[in-house]
């Protein structure tokens, strides 16, 4: 082989090279800045969406005063706290996460179910999200972090005596099972189609591209761009050893967070828990499939076990 053509092959294999670094660059900017920055509806949106589908939460027919709470790094989220003549009578509350892309208004859905079972609800924003001021989102480790915020503003605006627990959808139920690790003072949990852990999430939705290899590095471009991994939000490693009763709900044809989630999540904390796989719905549609009257049965037959337990 000349000179020359070994001169040409170098320069080839210097031009693929490069090529390949300036896409894997390129593709990890793009990604993870997909991942990390929220491209969500505004509250207005996601109030017509909901009475398209027929799942809104009827705001209008409550009590509806609006607050903002300081959060991790003095981040301010958005607020609502809804309820009616007779749950202001209650001692009973509710913080509802709504699911990633999402708002406050995304988790209205679930509102008329609590305020009929007696409980004020608190729906808000999460980081990133709504009418928050934009930033990155970290799909469960930060927001759990702003929700353990949440927990200890809701004691104080409201009272030591309070009867409280959460309640999440998808990225909101993922948070609120994630906020156990710092052992908050709740007393129950409904989980509606979580995650057990982002990072596994993430990878089954690049293998399913082909491109599973690219996991790490785009998770490195995350630590670089916005200074946290997808590692660091994992809810199943949060059950772990968590004695707070649980009720999971998932439905069947999830093809995004597979059932099996919920299971193994299920399996995993200590305490008392349920889990109720739901016919013929899709993400985040179990609350739609069921209609408020069964969605509502399961969690006051939860609530009611729970309940029976702790007298």
């Amino acid at each position: 082989m000349n000179s020359t053509i070994l001169k040409i092959i170098i320069r080839l294999l210097i031009s693929i090279v490069f090529f390949l670094m300036i896409s894997t660059v390129i593709f990890t900017i793009y990604t993870s800045k997909t991942l990390a920055i929220p491209n969500g509806l505004t509250l207005e949106e996601e109030k017509q969406w909901a009475k398209n589908n027929g799942v809104w939460g009827n705001l209008e027919n409550y009590n509806v005063e609006d607050y903002t709470i300081k959060c991790k790094d003095d981040y301010i989220i958005n607020c609502e706290f809804v309820y009616n003549d007779e749950t202001a009578k209650s001692n009973k509350y509710v913080i509802i996460s709504h699911g990633y892309n999402s708002n406050r208004y995304g988790a209205a859905k679930y509102v008329p179910v609590y305020i009929e079972l007696g409980y004020n609800c608190i729906i808000y924003d999460l980081r990133g999200h709504g009418e928050n001021e934009k930033t990155f989102c970290t799909i469960g480790n930060y927001e759990s972090q702003d929700l353990n915020k949440l927990i200890d503003d809701t004691y104080s605006r409201y009272g030591d005596d309070i009867y409280l627990g959460l309640h999440g959808e998808s990225m909101g139920s993922s948070t609120s099972l994630s906020v156990l690790k710092y052992n908050p003072k709740i007393h129950f949990v409904v989980a509606d189609c979580g995650f057990a852990d982002l990072y596994e999430l993430i990878g089954k939705q690049f293998e399913q591209r082909k491109i599973a290899f690219a996991e790490p590095v785009v998770d490195f471009g995350i630590k670089v761009r916005y200074g946290y991994s997808m590692k660091d939000t994992s809810a199943i490693t949060a059950v772990y050893g968590n004695q707070i009763p649980i009720c999971f709900i998932h439905g069947e044809d999830d093809s995004f967070i597979t059932p099996d989630n919920s299971q193994r999540l299920c399996e995993k904390t200590a305490g008392y828990s349920e889990i109720h796989i739901v016919p013929h719905a899709e993400h985040a549609q179990s609350r739609a499939v069921l209609g408020k009257s069964e969605y509502k049965k399961i969690i006051e037959n939860f609530l009611s076990t729970v309940t029976s337990q702790e007298d």
